[in-house]
């Protein structure tokens, strides 16, 4: 605790901060990580981490700094020493420098290939912003407009390459796939590979760890960091960005004050983006709105979330030798740190854009040295990153035909103890019927600025009370909701075991369940009450997605503890309270446990909600839902208002052939679909329609299969 209090006096003092560019030459160094706050800390300094190091048994954060930086952190206790530079930083024979990028761009157009090069606007030093479409030069609202972009970070060359080489895939291989011309004259392609061209370019002339602009500060330091300067929350806090000049994470005298984000916000205003990638590294994660407070979930996370996957089933895999993580986790942005003035959240707010933040690769080392921001010059691996990312690009321009229409399914999130309801955009205000035995009551409910999203809104209200037997309608959706458990920890019981009963940071009553490297275990949950049951909790954890080996898992067995079946993952920094919400398979008995891998992990309101079993709630609201599209995973869900009679549902090719033929009871509300024909084999990636026979309805939606290979 000395320690953390002499460095957070350190970083008050603005000590520990970048001097004026030119001084001193930047270099990675390691501090050494005796606790999470450290990590923390350092990011509230406006250091951003490259990653973290394990060497034996103890962790280090990567961190760029000047040599006088590192010894200031020294002096104060904190262990900091300079990292081996993989070698050699220059010429580079896998990366362009800006000319280069320039140099081609205009090579594909003497050529003759089908391509439209523009400049969207200039740098503080005079460069242009160039923008690459692909295909037509022409722009029609018809064809959703789709995004990738690299470089506002100058030193994270990888990310231009990826662009550079995703564009070269659009050229010459996608049209040669099957639908794949078809799927480009649909779609209205953009890349802009170098958002910040002057940063970019110094960092292949002077310095190699340039991360910001070039902008000329008042007081003689130079840059702005141009992801810290969209008007989306910019200066929320001093946490998300800097408002000192030498930090890297300074966020410019005003929202949008940069020549650079200027030129991206016109573009937009231009072509706004229906989907949208901005790459980045390090750090393989597929991040996404929002990031500017910890706990806050976007409205729309049900359209992020099918297409990045979730963190059992996420969309992109990392294939680099030594990486810290097979798979890239996806999640909203503050699971990483909390970020304002950033890309993804201003063109979704401002655009309904589905925008990700991908950060390419969690790779290692080079000769036994991580290398950081420094993706090393080796062609195989410059290779293997690229490969790993397409299928993800590909995703994207598939969806953003659904990511700019969408159909929304109203659903209940969470019913305690806070209601959460989301459907498609209406009133600011609304109310939802609710019943306990005799009583009724209305609940009014609200939608604030940041749960009024492009396609769905949240609208949320206090509960209060403990909801064993309640009931709650919003008629207006036909939707119902039943709890057919809750607990919350307020008393001891043998129905659970394993965790801490704590009563510090409670989110409601008194008390709440604590983990770290044990198993919190319920005995058998009865579900009888409900249909299509969903687990809904709320949490707080303290992992960080920079150590993949913390994190916390629950999972669900339905043989009375003899198996288990992972449900959901929990990665990440979290200290404020939010929830999560899984589906749970239609059975009426199920056991439940919370598995927590060095991360202290609180859990509390923890209850399982679904449509109510009786059948005088039936209703028919005319609508099929999916639980997942595209679908990712081996198993996705089909529901509808239950309703009663026999439901079919049948899965065709769009050709008409037959492919998977199932009968359930309709009042079930929901069929499970493992993927695969009647014959027990798995259908191919591609597009089918599913067709629902309930209650003298006939129900069709399209469903998109993506699965990896």
């Amino acid at each position: 605790m000395v320690l953390l209090r002499r460095l957070a006096l350190l970083l008050a003092l603005g000590v520990a901060l970048a001097p004026p560019a030119g001084a001193q030459q930047l270099e990675l160094t390691r501090v050494r990580l005796d606790s999470l706050p450290i990590l923390d800390a350092l990011h509230r300094a406006g250091y951003e981490v490259a990653g973290v190091e394990r060497i034996g048994d103890t962790d280090y954060a990567v961190i760029v700094t000047t040599a006088s930086q590192r010894a200031a952190l020294a002096g104060q206790g904190l262990v900091a020493a300079p990292l081996p530079l993989p070698a050699p930083l220059a010429p580079a024979a896998n990366f362009r420098d800006f000319t280069a990028v320039r140099a081609l761009l205009d090579g594909l157009v003497a050529a003759g290939r089908p391509v439209t090069v523009d400049s969207i606007g200039a740098s503080w030093e005079g460069r242009p912003i160039l923008a690459v479409k692909v295909g037509s030069p022409s722009d029609t609202p018809e064809r959703p407009n789709v995004l990738y972009m690299g470089a506002h970070h100058a030193r994270e060359w990888i990310s231009v390459e990826m662009t550079l080489r995703l564009l070269a895939y659009l050229l010459d291989s996608l049209p040669a796939t099957p639908g794949g011309a078809a799927l480009l004259a649909a779609r209205d392609v953009w890349v802009i590979p170098v958002v910040n061209p002057d940063g970019y370019q110094y960092s292949f002339d002077t310095e190699r760890l340039w991360r910001t602009n070039r902008r000329a500060n008042a007081d003689g330091s130079v840059g702005v960091d141009l992801n810290r300067n969209y008007p989306g929350f910019w200066g929320y806090d001093d946490i998300g960005s800097s408002a000192v000049t030498t930090a890297e994470t300074y966020r410019g005298p005003a929202a949008g004050s940069e020549p650079e984000t200027q030129a991206i916000m016109a573009f937009h205003a231009a072509h706004p983006p229906a989907a949208a990638i901005s790459y980045h590294s390090y750090t393989n994660l597929i991040l996404y709105p929002y990031g500017y407070a910890s706990g806050r979930l976007v409205p729309d996370a049900p359209a992020f979330a099918a297409l990045a996957g979730t963190p059992l089933a996420p969309a992109i895999t990392d294939g680099l030798p030594e990486t810290a993580r097979p798979t890239y986790h996806p999640g909203p942005g503050w699971q990483l740190y909390p970020t304002n003035g950033e890309y993804t959240e201003w063109a979704y707010r401002a655009h309904g854009t589905t925008a990700f933040t991908v950060e390419l690769t969690a790779g290692c080392c080079v000769s036994g040295a991580a290398y950081g921001f420094l993706f090393p010059d080796d062609s195989a691996a410059v290779a293997r990153v690229i490969a790993d990312n397409v299928p993800f690009a590909l995703a994207l321009l598939d969806g953003a035909a659904a990511a700019d229409t969408g159909t929304v399914t109203p659903t209940f999130e969470t019913l305690w103890p806070e209601i959460r309801l989301t459907a498609p955009p209406g009133p600011a205000s609304r109310g939802v019927e609710l019943q306990r035995g005799a009583n009724r009551t209305t609940v009014p409910l609200a939608a604030d600025s940041v749960d009024r999203g492009a396609r769905r809104w949240r609208w949320r209200g206090a509960l209060g009370t403990m909801p064993e037997g309640i009931r709650v309608a919003a008629a207006e959706f036909g939707l119902r909701a039943a709890v057919a458990v809750a607990e919350g920890a307020e008393t001891v019981s043998a129905a659970w075991s394993g965790w801490t009963r704590d009563s510090v940071y409670a989110l409601e009553g008194r008390f709440h369940w604590r983990g770290f490297t044990d198993t919190l275990v319920s005995a058998t949950l009865d579900l009888s009450a409900v249909r299509a049951p969903h687990l809904a909790f709320w949490t707080q954890h303290t992992g960080s997605l920079f150590l993949p080996d913390r994190y916390g898992r629950v999972d669900y067995s339905l043989d009375d503890g003899a198996t288990w079946v992972p449900l959901a993952l929990i990665a990440g920094a979290a200290p404020e309270w939010y929830p999560v919400t899984a589906p749970l398979p239609a059975v009426n008995q199920v056991r439940l446990r919370f598995v927590a891998r060095q991360m202290t992990w609180r859990v509390d309101a923890l209850h399982v909600v679904g449509t109510p079993a009786a059948a005088d709630i039936t209703v028919a609201n005319g609508t099929l839902n999916v639980s997942e599209n595209p679908v990712r995973s081996g198993r996705l869900y089909f529901t509808w208002a239950p309703t009663a009679g026999d439901a079919r549902l049948s899965v065709f090719t769009f050709a008409g052939a037959l492919v998977y033929r199932v009968t359930a009871p309709g009042l079930d509300g929901q069929v499970g679909w493992d993927v695969v024909t009647s014959g027990g084999q798995q259908v191919v990636n591609g597009a089918y329609l599913a067709v629902l026979e309930v209650g003298g309805q006939v129900l069709r939606r399209r469903v998109f299969v993506a699965r990896s290979p």
